[in-house]
């Protein structure tokens, strides 16, 4: 019977910390799918290696893809949705019939549903600052843009990354990018997009960068808080981590993988 179940897993380093497996778990219980959803730490000099040896075994369905990966499996992939083709970068990966590996990106389609739906954050006409230009900021560019913001800025410590990315998308919003030093403004959101919080480090910001109301958002998660949220506590701003951003991608996907959409109500994480 084992042998017929059908495999899923997340793929990253690290990955022990990961929320996928649990919740993916209580979708199939939910949705009444049989289904096996594990963690796989994969070394990154070997991932070309591993992610093939996925894509050759039958059982395996597909992929969820975190830090550091998304632009590798991205460059592995067969095929593309647009959101990814654009972003360069894949959060999970369709193995098809014919074992093609289909790349999706639905980390933006996560984090706007998360701050519209479970936060109230409208981005209408709003000022977003993004830290970071990696592959998780290209996976949520054009979902954050497709929100008609104000303007996005980009900070980054190697400039030329964030100037790239800008440069992609200056002809749909008003876009620039910044280095930390140059950062001045005020902005409605603030969005951590680094892997600072998975250092346990704190990024050179100050409250200055937030609007009264502003809010701050942090792509990873921790159980407690990531650095970032737990120093916008200290400061009185509101914030939230990424837990409810894999929810919703996490929400997306299984439908994708299943054929069925889960609920996230009553999801313990």
């Amino acid at each position: 019977m084992s042998q017929t179940i059908d495999q899923y897993y997340v793929i990253g380093n690290p990955v022990k910390h990961s929320l996928s497996p649990k919740i993916h778990q209580q979708f199939a219980q939910q949705t009444q799918q049989t289904i096996q959803y594990g963690a796989l730490q994969i070394n990154e000099d070997t991932f070309e290696e591993s992610f093939k040896a996925l894509q050759l075994n039958p059982k395996v369905k597909g992929l969820s893809v975190t830090v550091p990966f998304k632009e590798k499996a991205f460059a592995l992939a067969d095929q593309y949705d647009p959101f990814a083709e654009d972003a360069k970068a894949v959060s999970n990966i369709v193995f098809t019939q014919d074992r093609k590996a289909y790349g999706i990106n639905l980390d933006g389609v996560g984090l706007v549903n998360d701050l519209i739906h479970n936060h109230n954050i409208t981005l209408k006409n709003k000022d977003v600052l993004i830290l970071g230009a990696g592959g998780a900021v290209r996976g949520c560019l054009a979902s954050l843009i497709a929100e008609y913001p104000k303007s996005i800025s980009i900070a980054n410590r190697t400039l030329n990354k964030a100037e790239i990315l800008a440069a992609h998308y200056k002809n749909d919003i008003q876009i620039e990018a910044l280095e930390y030093t140059h950062l001045i403004k005020a902005y409605d959101l603030v969005i951590n997009a680094t892997s600072a919080s998975i250092q346990q480090q704190m990024l050179p910001i100050n409250t200055q960068l937030f609007k009264n109301n502003g809010f701050g958002y942090d792509l990873m998660y921790a159980p407690n808080g990531t650095v970032f949220t737990q120093w916008c506590q200290t400061h009185q701003i509101n914030s939230a981590d990424g837990k409810g951003m894999l929810l919703e991608l996490s929400k997306a996907i299984f439908k994708i993988w299943r054929g069925i959409e889960p609920s996230t109500k009553n999801i313990q994480l």
